[in-house]
């Protein structure tokens, strides 16, 4: 390969790569020592981080926004960053590095197309709901069966960091009985499934941003109390869902969150269409010592567009009858963040 112009080694390499004889561990390497030089080659696919797609999360969930400080120096950073993957790694801790747009165009020329901070999302109805804008500069998801592993790791990035990076908010979460919200109601049943992952949370070859994924994190407070006050089939009515079974109302009334989140061909959360722009979900409830509760939802798309669509169907901003959901929960903070590609960091990190 070393002998071959760079316009041979693309015309060659595909041939090498998509060889049956050709071991993983040989592409692998072949990959990494050339640097991604290729990134966007046919033969070249670039690499999601492996967290995204592990649905096989740990018990226990770690969620830590920072932004940089006036005094920030990107290679303390950089290091701090690099020793946080090698001690994930080492640990078997599952670990999502995402950045926000400010600190993205830093890290790499590869930024995605439409790629917006969150701003807050208010209602129009003067109900005073909103979905709250808090934009920071870097996320970090950690993930692990151990929380002591989790916990540790955090907290020696945290250290390095300490003088470049402030940490704005964090939250711990878990997994509550058989993938429960604390309303009762399991979460995540509109997933696509595993295997349609890549497609639905992975940004494609040939576009900017290429093996990465758009992720929105939101820590959504409950109205526990109060929800559970109205009885079932009320509750059910609002989510568009029975609460045993998890299974979709044949007739949506306008208000449930359904009707707002499941998209569609047609009109939203119309069952006879083909759904369209999914996206996959990573949540988690949390409980905080002064009785607050609620859901840490973290998602992941090829497209922030659908994010942000779901938001504006939610909270009525594009017409439609506001959630009734967000009379029981509203979001106290909300970032868009941009997972890039193994490819993307590998360089960033060197």
């Amino acid at each position: 390969v070393s002998t071959q112009s760079t316009w041979d080694a693309n015309n060659y390499l595909p041939d090498v790569l998509n060889n049956s004889a050709v071991t993983d561990e040989t592409t692998s390497k072949m990959r990494k020592s050339l640097g991604c030089l290729f990134l966007r080659s046919q033969w070249c696919l670039a690499t999601p981080q492996p967290a995204i797609l592990n649905r096989d999360m740990g018990q226990h969930q770690w969620y830590v926004h920072l932004s940089r400080t006036d005094t920030a120096d990107l290679n303390v950073i950089r290091g701090a960053l690099k020793q946080l993957r090698e001690d994930c790694g080492k640990k078997k801790c599952n670990l999502v590095l995402s950045f926000g747009p400010s600190l993205l165009k830093d890290v790499t020329g590869d930024v995605p197309n439409d790629f917006q901070p969150f701003t807050t999302v208010k209602s129009i109805d003067g109900s005073g709901r909103e979905a709250k804008g808090t934009q920071e500069e870097l996320l970090l998801w950690l993930n692990s069966s151990q929380k002591d592993d989790v916990w540790r790791l955090q907290w020696e990035a945290r250290q390095k960091l300490k003088g470049h990076m402030k940490v704005a908010r964090e939250t711990m979460t878990f997994i509550y009985g058989d993938s429960l919200d604390m309303t009762g109601f399991i979460d995540g049943t509109g997933n696509p499934p595993a295997s349609a992952d890549v497609d639905v949370a992975i940004v494609p070859e040939g576009q900017p941003g290429a093996g990465g994924s758009f992720v929105l994190a939101q820590r959504w407070v409950h109205d526990l109390e109060g929800w559970e006050k109205l009885p079932i089939p009320e509750q059910e009515g609002i989510f568009g869902r029975t609460k045993a079974r998890s299974e979709r109302l044949e007739k949506q009334p306008p208000h449930s969150h359904l009707s707002h989140v499941e998209l569609r061909q047609g009109a939203t959360g119309d069952a006879s269409k083909p759904k369209r722009d999914e996206m996959s979900r990573r949540s988690t409830p949390y409980a905080f010592h002064d009785g607050t509760v609620g859901l840490y939802f973290m998602a992941f798309c090829n497209r922030q567009a659908p994010l942000r669509e779901r938001l504006e169907a939610m909270y009525g901003t594009n017409g439609q009858v506001r959630d009734r959901l967000t009379d029981y929960s509203n979001p106290a903070s909300g970032s868009f963040y941009f997972a890039p590609s193994e490819e993307v960091l590998q360089q960033f990190l060197r």
